[in-house]
């Protein structure tokens, strides 16, 4: 978008498999409650009064994916403009008048959404709402301070080749994600940033930023009648129509690899991002998987969680404990509104790149072919059931997990049904989700350090078609 003290969370982990069901049915996490101001504002109360501290976040329905074509990073700027000045004050002074409560703000944006908050102690639960809606409501738009954040932007960009990693990411990202609303990320390349004016982000600030695209949430320890009329006070003039939402299909021809031709993993073209004379490969594959709203879900979680996404997982067992192949390997379910992906990433000696893709992708047909234990469905589920109350352990916890849920429209039933949906999965139901969801013969395999000698061990392993790019080509 990128806090509820559950009295004994902390023992959960250590009760016993015979009581798991009983502690499963009565874990409850605390649901909102939930208005919409006259003005199409909604509100979201998560009130505590156990500790003399308040989150408040504004949440904007509209994200990077809404970006104005030709002009990626429109959104990015909308957001640090936020922090950049307001009502006429500087960003030094507004930064004050925070540090003086000892307190904390913040606005970010990611694909669906741009997020402005504060945080700091109750009793400031007014002056941080003023300072909230200042920034909100009345941002300054100095074109000096927005000319100073796309020269930020576009240095972090120059400094992309450096790291392997973040090729490797960055490429896979692109790759997977090609051909879909999401397919230029938050910015696209530094020639579209340039494009940007102030402008361009006032207009689309003067668009989206309206009180029917809003959700108020107010964490922590307040009074819902006399803060409420505080709101009202502050917002209850911000009004507009909801925008109609509108997102641009992007894909790179560069790094788009064809995904729905379908071919065996060794006969599709790997992408090769080349660094010359690194001495390790970053690798990362994957493929598409049905999106958020799909019954498998939770059966993925858990085959995902066997797969690769703990230290003793199947991927870590194999590649690094037995094979020696890395320091580790991880798995991934990531999801948008609109689309998810399942990914594998890991790095490895560059001569090793080839022998580390073969057994991952051997491990990844195992699990095709049905070769999954019960023992390992379970260890899985006990690993999911026992992380999910530490993950919501705090009160703003919980809210971010509800808003998660609000914005990708998951019911009100979405918090509290993890621990059941978890526990109720079977080995036969996460064959099943396997079966649907691991698309091999459409899988993206990227790359990225010295191409020739990642290329030298990939055609060792049978790999025959590679697709080489400079890092420096991505800019």
């Amino acid at each position: 978008m990128k806090k509820l003290s559950v009295v004994g969370l902390v023992f959960f982990l250590a009760i016993s498999v015979s009581t798991w069901a009983t502690e499963i049915a009565e874990f409850r996490l605390p649901a909102p409650i939930l208005e919409t101001l006259p003005n199409g504002m909604k509100v979201a109360w998560f009130l505590d009064d156990k500790l003399p501290v308040v989150d408040i976040a504004l949440l904007i329905e509209s994200g990077t994916k809404q970006d104005p074509k030709g002009k990626s990073g429109t959104v990015e700027l909308v957001s640090r403009m936020l922090e950049r000045g307001a009502k006429g004050l500087s960003a030094q002074i507004i930064g004050q008048k925070v540090e003086s409560l000892g307190a904390s703000g913040f606005a970010s944006a990611d694909e669906e959404g741009i997020t402005v908050g504060m945080h700091g102690l109750s009793q400031d639960a007014d002056a941080l709402l003023e300072i909230l809606s200042w920034m909100a409501l009345s941002p300054n738009f100095s074109e000096t301070e927005f000319n100073k954040e796309k020269i930020k932007i576009a240095e972090s960009w120059k400094h992309l080749p450096d790291s392997v990693e973040a090729l490797s990411g960055y490429g896979f990202g692109r790759a997977i994600l090609s051909g879909t609303a999401y397919g230029r990320g938050s910015v696209k390349d530094v020639r579209e940033l340039s494009k940007i004016t102030v402008r361009d982000s006032e207009s689309f600030y003067r668009t989206h930023f309206v009180a029917p695209n809003s959700v108020l949430m107010v964490v922590g320890r307040v009074d819902r009648a006399a803060f409420r009329g505080k709101i009202i006070s502050l917002y209850g003039d911000w009004k507009g129509k909801k925008p109609k939402q509108t997102a641009v299909v992007y894909g790179d021809p560069k790094l788009s690899l064809g995904l729905s031709q379908k071919k065996s993993a060794e006969q599709r073209e790997v992408l090769v991002i080349d660094r010359t004379g690194v001495p390790q490969a970053q690798i990362r594959l994957g493929f598409r998987i049905p999106g958020i709203h799909s019954e498998k879900r939770y059966s993925l979680a858990v085959a995902n969680a066997l797969l690769g996404e703990y230290f003793n997982s199947r991927l870590n067992l194999v590649v690094r404990d037995k094979l020696g192949l890395a320091y580790g390997i991880q798995s991934t379910l990531t999801y948008y509104k609109d689309l998810a992906f399942f990914s594998i990433g890991s790095a490895t000696a560059t001569q090793n790149t080839g022998k580390l893709i073969e057994e991952t992708i051997r491990q990844l047909r195992l699990m095709k072919a049905t070769d999954i234990l019960d023992s390992e469905v379970q260890i899985s589920k006990d690993y999911l059931l026992g992380g999910y109350p530490l993950s919501v352990s705090t009160l703003g916890a919980v809210a971010s997990r509800w808003l998660n849920g609000y914005s990708f429209h998951l019911g009100p039933d979405y918090m509290n049904e993890f621990l059941p949906k978890v526990s109720a999965v079977t080995r036969e139901s996460v064959v099943d989700a396997v079966e649907e969801a691991f698309h091999l013969d459409q899988m993206v395999i990227v790359v990225a350090g010295d191409a020739k000698e990642i290329e030298k061990s990939l055609r060792a392993k049978g790999f025959k078609k590679f697709r080489r790019i400079s890092a420096n080509s991505l800019l």
